[in-house]
């Protein structure tokens, strides 16, 4: 018999002769639920939730570590032009969807702990939660928790460019929903094959019902949800609903796609992963949330293969990223996709704004999505648990917590490969397209993160590429010397990063970013500078390269860098902050 048999019946008779122990480590446990204090008013985008006074009476300890918040969000199409739109027709439920990530619903995120200040906000720190999923999930989580997370990652192969109106939009478009997962070969030279966009077909699949009493109102056809009933079925079950427009004239309501999401604290920052029992937990979290509208221009033409759409600007009310994608107008085999009924036959140009935000936005009220919803407010839902024996949190109540933070910064200068200009500063970076003056047929300025036809922020720019990459930790350099960045050196860096074995054996796996998302539209640059960094020791960092793609490029550059707590997880008072 082989060793592996031999430890396999080891094992079953080890187990065979292991007595029963009774496990009772708590008695019970409840949820508790606090409410925004909004009272209604969410046009700034601010969700906020003080449990300091609304825990009181709550028995056992809380584990913030196991919390989240609900939070309906609504997401709107309606008619902008000057009139009825031409010889169009209403959206379906599949016209549009989430990006990849729900966490990129929020914007920022301020933490409180007994009265102090532990989690202070920036702009773009909270694409960090890109990373940390890219990091720290695999495939298999992926599979299973990507419908609540509406994570199912974005493909390379679908991405298109076009600086004019086109049928997936102009500048970066990920947009293609028809269609299935095989090659469309083209005849142009310069063009790629293409496809449709996986990730992005199976988060419009997990868009909420339809509802209401119109033909097509039942999504699934099933006798169980009745077309007469399904708004208040939607409402009781708490699913969120999707809205079709019954009119096409200006200025009616084309669509609204009602989410209830749940956004779980431990993604929003790493910190709530160290906060799992207290006893008291004074906790004051502040999101702000998305919110703004996009308007587009649309190109009705009697051919389904010429209808096209443009990004006329982008307006954000609160945030900085575009959280929702638009479906295309053609697939990549000329057939009708997603948005071509909507743009119509006539010649006669329209416009579209489609709005996103909590509860309500620019085009849904609160007075409308309270008929779908079953409550107009966020909540936070903290689990407690009854411990039968908390002798030992209360002999040692004390905590020290070490969890990561995070650093931003944007640099939007353009780098142009023929002077090969070097750029120098303050880590993960992450390249964008620079649209100063490109990029876009007119909404320039725009950033690829504000498009509502780009996969971005969960993808980077298409083609990216940046030589002679170096790290320097105050007089240290991460790597030996100025090399080319290849994929090799990705992983040696990558792979460090929230990864049991750090992704060196194929038993064990993390990560969502294999060599051709790399090489095309993920091409984030990582360097672990933990190795030659010394605590307690301001240093400056320094990342060098030389842009020598053919499209200047923005730079959002992530440092990831240690922080500490030290909390009474009896009372919630916090003593160290660091």
């Amino acid at each position: 018999m082989t060793d592996s048999t031999q430890l396999a019946d080891q094992y079953l008779l080890q187990s065979s002769l292991k007595p029963d122990v009774s496990v009772k480590v708590s008695r019970g446990k409840g949820v508790a639920v606090v409410n925004d204090g909004q009272t209604g008013s969410y046009s700034s985008g601010i969700v906020s939730f003080d449990c300091q006074s609304a825990l009181n009476g709550s028995h056992g300890y809380a584990s913030l570590k196991d919390a989240y918040v609900v939070l309906p969000y609504v997401v709107s199409m309606k008619n902008s032009a000057a009139s009825a739109l031409t010889a169009g027709d209403c959206p379906t439920r599949y016209a549009l969807g989430l990006k990849c990530n729900i966490y990129n619903i929020v914007d920022e995120v301020k933490v409180y702990l007994n009265g102090k200040s532990i989690i202070t906000p920036s702009e773009y720190k909270q694409q960090w939660s890109n990373f940390r999923a890219m990091a720290e999930l695999t495939t298999a989580e992926v599979e299973k928790h990507g419908a609540d997370m509406f994570l199912f990652p974005d493909d390379w192969e679908s991405i298109k460019h076009s600086a004019a109106s086109s049928i997936s939009g102009d500048g970066n478009s990920n947009t293609c929903l028809s269609g299935n997962s095989s090659l469309v070969l083209n005849s142009v030279s310069n063009t790629e094959p293409t496809r449709s966009n996986s990730g992005f077909v199976r988060r419009v699949l997990n868009n909420p019902p339809e509802v209401g009493s119109g033909a097509a109102a039942n999504s699934h056809g099933w006798p169980s949800l009745n077309k007469s009933t399904s708004q208040a079925i939607a409402q009781m079950r708490g699913t969120g609903a999707f809205k079709k427009g019954t009119a096409l004239t200006q200025g009616s309501t084309l669509g609204e796609w009602l989410y209830m999401l749940k956004i779980r604290l431990v993604d929003l920052h790493s910190i709530f992963n160290e906060l799992d029992l207290l006893g008291n937990p004074q906790l004051k979290l502040e999101l702000k949330v998305q919110t703004g509208y996009s308007e587009i221009a649309l190109t009705p033409r009697a051919t389904v293969a010429s209808r096209t759409m443009a990004l006329t600007s982008t307006t954000l009310i609160a945030g900085t990223v575009c959280p929702v994608i638009l479906g295309s107008s053609v697939s990549p085999a000329g057939t009708a996709d997603a948005m071509n009924a909507v743009i119509g036959d006539a010649g006669k140009s329209d416009k579209l704004q489609i709005a996103w935000g909590s509860i309500h936005n620019t085009i849904t009220t609160i007075a409308t999505s309270g008929s779908y919803f079953p409550f107009t407010q966020g909540r936070l839902n903290i689990p407690f648990y009854d411990l039968a024996n908390p002798t030992a949190l209360v002999s040692k109540p004390m905590k020290t917590i070490k969890y990561l933070d995070c650093y931003s910064q944007l640099f939007s200068v353009q780098f142009n490969s023929m002077r090969h200009t070097n750029w120098r500063f303050p880590l993960v970076a992450i390249p964008y397209a620079n649209t100063k003056t490109s990029n876009f047929a007119s909404a320039h300025q725009t950033q690829q993160f504000a498009s509502l036809f780009d996969s971005v922020p969960w993808t980077c720019q298409p083609g990216s590429s940046i030589r002679d990459f170096q790290v320097q930790v105050g007089i240290k350099n991460v790597f030996q010397d100025v090399h080319l960045y290849d994929w090799q050196a990705f992983m040696d860096e990558f792979s460090k990063i929230g990864a049991i074995n750090g992704d060196l054996s194929r038993e064990i796996s993390n990560g969502l970013i294999g060599i051709d998302k790399w090489q095309t539209a993920q091409r984030f640059l990582v360097a672990d500078c933990s190795r030659i960094s010394e605590p307690d020791v301001p240093q400056s960092i320094n990342v060098s390269g030389v842009n020598v793609a053919t499209q200047g490029s923005n730079l959002l550059v992530l440092v990831v860098y240690e922080r500490t707590l030290e909390i009474d997880r009896i009372t919630g008072e916090v003593f160290r902050a660091d």
